[in-house]
C-alpha cells in the first residue's frame, strides 16, 4: 500500500514556490524613482484572477480562488488549492526637464500561498502564505556646476521593500461569512547618496550619504462577507475589509564618509566622518479599508465593483513624515463564461476585464494620478464536462495590465504595463490517495 498525503505535497510545492521566488527576485532590475518615499513602489496585492477584474475583491468568492485581500473568502473554499504568481513589470519614465525617457524591466514573485477548506459543512476554511508588499529599487545621477568646480556629480540609489508571511482563517453560514489573517511583515529600506567633486587643480575626495533601516513586526487583516439569491441563478455579494494600522519596530545605521574607488576592491573608507549604528525606531504602517459588491449570474457573468481608501498620512518613519498623503482607488471589473456546458474548450475559458483610477499615495508637488486598464483568463488544464467545478480543477490564471502613473504636470511621468501568471492546483495534486 502506498498513500500519498496532503501535507507531503503542500511541502513539495511550497519548496518549489520558495525556490521560484528566490530566483526570479534576484533576477529583478528595475528603476522607479518614486520608490524613494514610504516604503516603495506598492505592488498589486490581489490574486492574478482578481486584478484582470480591476483589483476588485472584496465581495469577491468562489470555491477554488484563494482571496487574500478579504480573509472572509476562505470560508468558501472548496479544495485544498495551491496557487503561486509571478510577474513581469516594463516601466517607461519620462522625464519632462530635460526631456527623456529611461526603460527598466523586471520579474518578481507575487504570491505563494495554500488554502485548505478544513470543514464545508461548517464553512470553514484557511489560508496560508507569503507575498512582497512594495519595492524599493532605483538610481539616479545628477551633474550640476558649483562656482570653482568644473562639475558635480551625484549619484543617488536605493533598494529594499516590505514583505508579508501570513495564516488565515475564515468562518460563517451560509449567507454570512468571517475572516482573519495574521502574521509578520518585514523589510528594509536602504538609501545611498554619493558625490563627487571635480576639478583641475584641486584633488576633491569622494562624499557618501548611507542609511540602512530593517524593519518587522505583526499585523492583522479582517473582513466580511454577507451573499443572497436574487433571483433562481442570480446572487448579490457584499463584502468589506480592513488592513488595520500596525507598528514595526525598525533598526537603523547611519554612515557619513569619504571614500575612494579601486577598479580591483571597490570602495575603500578613507574618513568616517559619522557613524551611528543600531539606532531603534518605529515604522507606522497606516490602516487601508475597502467594501465592494457583485452580481453574478451562476456560471455565466458576474460584475464586480469597490472602493478603498488608505491613510498614509498616518506613515511614520522613526517619527518623520514623508511626502505621502491618504489616497483612494476605484475598481470595477467583470468576467464572462461564454458556454460552460459546452464540449469546446475556448467556451468554457473564464474571460475577465476591468480598470482602476485613483491618485498615487506619493505627493511631489504635484499629485500623481494612477490609473490602469486590465483583462486576463484563467485557463482549464483540462475540460471540466458540465460541472464547472468538477472532482480536479487545475488552471492557469494570466492577467494584463496597462496604465500609467502621472501626467504631464508632473515633472516625471510612468507608464507601465505588468504581465501576470498564476499556476492554480486544486484538488487531484493534494487528495490522499491509496494503490493497492
Amino acid at each position: 500500500m502506498q498513500s500519498v498525503s496532503i501535507m507531503t505535497n503542500c511541502r513539495f510545492f511550497f519548496l518549489f514556490g520558495i525556490i521560484l521566488w528566490i530566483h526570479a527576485d534576484l533576477a529583478a532590475q528595475e528603476n522607479s524613482p518614486y520608490s524613494r518615499y514610504g516604503i516603495g513602489d506598492m505592488l498589486p496585492s490581489q490574486n492574478i484572477v482578481n486584478r484582470a477584474m480591476g483589483g476588485a475583491s472584496a465581495a469577491y468568492y468562489d470555491p477554488v480562488t484563494v482571496n487574500f485581500i478579504n480573509p472572509a473568502s476562505y470560508a468558501r473554499l472548496k479544495y485544498t488549492t495551491f496557487d503561486v504568481g509571478l510577474d513581469y513589470t516594463n516601466r517607461t519614465l519620462k522625464v519632462s526637464d530635460p526631456v527623456r525617457s529611461l526603460n527598466s524591466g523586471y520579474l518578481i514573485p507575487s504570491y505563494i500561498q495554500v488554502g485548505l477548506p478544513l470543514s464545508q459543512k461548517r464553512n470553514w476554511g484557511m489560508n496560508i502564505g507569503l507575498r512582497p508588499v512594495s519595492r524599493i529599487n532605483y538610481e539616479l545621477q545628477q551633474g550640476t556646476r558649483l562656482p570653482g568646480i568644473d562639475s558635480v556629480q551625484t549619484r543617488f540609489s536605493g533598494n529594499g521593500g516590505a514583505y508579508q508571511t501570513y495564516l488565515g482563517t475564515g468562518f460563517g453560514s451560509k449567507h454570512f461569512t468571517v475572516g482573519v489573517n495574521a502574521g509578520y511583515a518585514f523589510g528594509s529600506k536602504n538609501y545611498v547618496t554619493e558625490r563627487s567633486l571635480i576639478n583641475d587643480s584641486v584633488l576633491y575626495q569622494k562624499g557618501k550619504w548611507a542609511d540602512s533601516t530593517f524593519f518587522g513586526g505583526l499585523f492583522v487583516h479582517a473582513g466580511v462577507q454577507y451573499s443572497t439569491h436574487i433571483s433562481k441563478n442570480m446572487t448579490l455579494k457584499m463584502g468589506a475589509y480592513g488592513h488595520f494600522k500596525n507598528t514595526l519596530n525598525a533598526s537603523r545605521d547611519i554612515v557619513r564618509e569619504t571614500y575612494e574607488y579601486n577598479p580591483s576592491y571597490g570602495e575603500i573608507q578613507i574618513d568616517s566622518i559619522y557613524i551611528s549604528g543600531n539606532n531603534k525606531g518605529k515604522i507606522v504602517i497606516p490602516a487601508t479599508y475597502g467594501a465592494g459588491i457583485t452580481i453574478e449570474k451562476d456560471y455565466t457573468w458576474s460584475i464586480s465593483a469597490e472602493y478603498s481608501i488608505s491613510k498614509w498620512t498616518d506613515y511614520r518613519y522613526f517619527e518623520q513624515e514623508d511626502e505621502v498623503k491618504d489616497n483612494w482607488v476605484l475598481r470595477m471589473g467583470g468576467m464572462v463564461i461564454p458556454n460552460y456546458k459546452s464540449m469546446n474548450y475556448w467556451a468554457q475559458v473564464q474571460y475577465r476585464a476591468g480598470f482602476y483610477i485613483g491618485p498615487d499615495y506619493v505627493i511631489i508637488n504635484n499629485n500623481l494620478p494612477t490609473y490602469a486598464v486590465t483583462f486576463g483568463a484563467s485557463l482549464p488544464v483540462r475540460k471540466y464536462g458540465y460541472s464547472l467545478y468538477s472532482g480536479q480543477y487545475t488552471s492557469v490564471n494570466v492577467g494584463f495590465e496597462i496604465g500609467a502613473r502621472g501626467n504631464k504636470s508632473n515633472s516625471l511621468r510612468e507608464t507601465f504595463y505588468r504581465i501576470s501568471l498564476g499556476l492554480s492546483l486544486s484538488d487531484i495534486w493534494f487528495i490522499k490517495r491509496t494503490y493497492q
